[in-house]
């Protein structure tokens, strides 16, 4: 089974283990739903990725491409882990709106830095 999971990517990993257990994750952040009243703030989200797709993201990061954070469309396929747990494996994974390559110079952030989001503060008089 496949679903599609939109939000804002805050980062990609991956790690490599003796050279035979290699992945890696991306972590997408939700706003709170408000169903669990254990969690303040955002919901994180961890979804498995191909190890290969880090080179292909980190290719386009330093081809100014694309950057973190930013708004992402991830198809998904679902599989059971353990504890009978839903496990989301990312298929593909495109930028949420606007082609990053059409948006003028002054919205991308320079590689390195922090991008804000989010409403700004009203003017103070």
């Amino acid at each position: 089974m496949q679903t599609v999971v939109r939000g804002q990517v805050e980062s990609l990993t991956r790690y490599e283990i003796d050279g035979d257990n290699k992945g890696g994750s991306i972590w997408v952040s939700k706003p709170n739903t408000g169903k669990n009243p254990n969690n303040l703030g955002n919901e994180l989200i961890k979804i498995k990725m191909p190890f290969e797709m880090f080179d292909q993201k980190k290719a386009e990061v330093e081809a100014g491409k694309l950057y973190f954070p930013c708004q992402m469309e991830i198809k998904c396929e679902i599989s059971m882990g353990g504890q009978n747990k839903a496990v989301l494996t990312a298929l593909s994974m495109k930028v949420d709106g606007p082609d990053p390559e059409q948006e003028t110079g002054k919205d991308k952030p320079e590689l390195g830095t922090a991008q804000i989001t989010g409403s700004k503060p009203p003017n103070k008089p």
